[in-house]
């Protein structure tokens, strides 16, 4: 299975740069950035500025990120910490909702499909011998995936163990 640009742009892990502009970008909400700037009391322009990957005079800072994460929650800010670590990953503690039968094998399909897009991609990476930055960031975003919905299951079942 080929995928177009912008399909592997979507699946790839992004600079941490691109991340936090993305995360505050929307085409349905203007306010997410004003919001955050409010909230911590940055001017609007120079936070702009500073989120903008294009400025070269400002440039997002730590209390930036702090804000833009606490307020977003926008899990590409996350992959973009772990892959700058090189060596880390990351998972949301789910909030498990009622137990069932049906919700474990829903979870277990899609751990199965997760799984499934992550040997795709590690496939179609290697098809020509060799794994290039673009296609080892688009095989570290499905490795995250599959480790999130691992976690999710393991919640599920500890959660289920507790409760009896």
């Amino acid at each position: 299975m080929r995928l177009t640009v912008n399909e592997k742009r979507k699946r790839a892990v992004m600079s941490l740069e691109m991340s936090l502009k993305a995360a505050v970008d929307s085409e349905s909400d203007d306010s997410v950035m004003h919001r955050i700037a409010q909230k911590n009391g940055f001017n609007i322009n120079t936070f702009r500025s500073s989120l903008n990957p294009t400025t070269p005079t400002h440039k997002a800072n730590i209390y930036h990120l702090e804000a833009v994460l606490a307020e977003t929650r926008d899990p590409r800010i996350m992959d973009s910490l772990c892959a700058i670590h090189g060596n880390a990953a990351w998972f949301e503690l789910p909030e498990i909702e009622h137990m069932n039968q049906i919700n474990f094998m829903n979870k277990i399909g899609k751990l199965a499909r997760e799984q499934g897009v992550l040997a795709q991609s590690i496939a179609a990476a290697l098809s020509d011998g060799s794994i290039n930055n673009d296609e080892l960031s688009v095989i570290r975003k499905d490795a995250y995936d599959l480790i999130r919905i691992t976690a999710t299951l393991l919640a599920m079942a500890e959660k289920q163990y507790w409760s009896e």
